[in-house]
């Protein structure tokens, strides 16, 4: 995945986030995958919504309520209990990996240039 932030920590995050959507993909994937996935997601919003909340963000509930959603459709998949066949992988990736990427390169956008005006990051 292309470089999605200036800064280091957001970047880094996002770049294991991309790369376990990836491993969703592959043909021993299982639900350890999306287990980790939500495990991973958890711990990257929790410091964004620190960071938001700390530095008082003007957009702090619409970025929550973003990442609540995210958080939502993780849990649906899990509570579903799909069998993880080749198309099942697939769809779920594709679909997890769009919305990651909507979300990176847009409401992330504007936290990170929040974070860069502030010189807190």
């Amino acid at each position: 995945m292309r470089k999605t932030s200036d800064i280091l920590w957001q970047d880094a995050q996002h770049q294991v986030l991309f790369d376990i959507l990836d491993q969703i993909k592959q043909p021993d994937a299982d639900v350890t995958v999306l287990l980790r996935l939500k495990e991973y997601t958890e711990s990257h919003f929790a410091l964004e919504e620190l960071y938001m909340a700390r530095l008082n963000y003007p957009d702090l509930a619409e970025h929550v309520e973003a990442h609540q959603r995210f958080r939502g459709e993780i849990l649906e998949l899990l509570e579903r209990g799909e069998e993880f066949d080749e198309v099942y992988r697939q769809l779920t990736a594709t679909f997890l990996t769009e919305w990651l990427k909507r979300h990176v390169f847009g409401t992330d956008k504007k936290l990170e240039a929040f974070l860069l005006a502030s010189g807190t990051h």
